[in-house]
């Protein structure tokens, strides 16, 4: 149960990376917090790993530590970029560990059924890993719903019921054959998870990547009215047509770096900060949309000032823009407290 919640984790962090990397708003504030996730990850990964684990996994975590180590010190340097690359690279260590535990834990639980049927009616009662198992496939109907995860388990639910029934009836023997089952079953619905998982996380970046292109429009028409070198716009055009056609998660992140990169060689970051506030001005906007009792009117004239807002920004109207945007922001909060 432990790592299977490992492994939820990593991947969540992964989309904190992903988010953290691409936006200003939160590591750029305090790049601290990459490494408090980092660590919160070891500590969690190190809590799996035991006497008896792999080679192959303890020098994976060697790895990850060392990473971490890394950023930690490039952060004292305050190398910001520097420590979010160890920060990536320590996350992807932590994430393929985990695999490997959820992988190699899951199949051990499962004996061969030809020794399970070998067992006489003297069998030990099963009660105790019917027990465990029912807490960890609760924790894995969490997950499932959690994260909106289209899976059965009405058939996993009966195979519990028939072996309580086995050993309410005194027939070890049976329960013991039925647990099996059950440990099969949840070895595939452990798959599916994590197959779901990574199209989610895949979904999430794309759907980010939209949002981060109109972002970089406005960018590169800042970036000519300013003067900058054709070079530079070219660059930029070139990344934008990268992150554009690409569906690849890990594609997507090295793109906006590359584009992040090109923003902090060449100053132009000035944009970024207002940018961030947009973003937050429209994922408020968005929960407010979806709030019983918000007057739709209310939510069409917002809608209509942020594209206003944008308009103004792309035209080189940042006082105006941010005249706007000091609004709507007191607009939202109005009626955020009138629900």
């Amino acid at each position: 149960m432990k790592t299977i919640t490992t492994a939820i984790l990593l991947i969540l962090v992964t989309s904190m990376a992903l988010g953290g990397m691409t936006s200003n708003a939160s590591a750029a504030e305090d790049p601290t917090i990459l490494l408090k996730i980092a660590k919160r990850a070891q500590e969690q990964i190190d809590k799996q790993i035991s006497v008896d684990s792999s080679e192959k996994i303890k020098r994976l975590f060697e790895e990850g530590t060392q990473q971490v180590d890394s950023l930690e010190k490039a952060l004292r340097s305050d190398n910001i970029s520097s420590a979010k690359e160890h920060f990536l690279s320590a996350m992807k260590i932590f994430k393929e560990i985990s695999s490997h535990l959820t992988s190699s834990n899951t199949v051990s639980d499962v004996a061969p059924k030809t020794e399970l049927s070998s067992v006489r009616d003297t069998a030990k009662d099963p009660s105790n890993d019917l027990q465990r198992l029912q807490v960890y496939v609760n924790s894995l109907k969490t997950i499932a719903k959690k994260y909106d995860t289209p899976i059965d388990f009405s058939d996993l639910d009966k195979l519990f019921k028939q072996a309580q029934q086995q050993i309410s009836d005194g027939k070890f023997t049976q329960a013991i054959n039925t647990i099996h089952e059950i440990k099969e079953t949840i070895v595939d619905i452990n798959k599916d998870l994590r197959e779901n998982a990574a199209k989610q996380e895949s979904q999430r970046a794309k759907v980010y990547a939209q949002k981060y292109l109109e972002q970089l429009d406005r960018l590169i028409e800042n970036a000519k009215k300013q003067g900058v070198s054709n070079d530079i716009i070219e660059r930029l055009e070139s990344a934008r047509e990268k992150l554009s056609s690409t569906d690849d998660p890990r594609q997507i992140v090295e793109e906006i770096r590359n584009i992040m990169s090109l923003k902090d060689q060449f100053d132009l970051t000035k944009y970024d900060r207002l940018e961030s506030r947009i973003l937050q001005v429209e994922k408020t906007l968005s929960r407010l949309s979806q709030v019983d009792g918000v007057d739709p009117t209310d939510i069409s004239d917002a809608k209509e000032t942020l594209q206003n807002i944008k308009e103004n920004l792309n035209n080189g109207e940042f006082e105006t823009a941010n005249e706007l945007l000091r609004d709507l922001a007191k607009q939202l909060s109005a009626i955020k407290n009138s629900t």
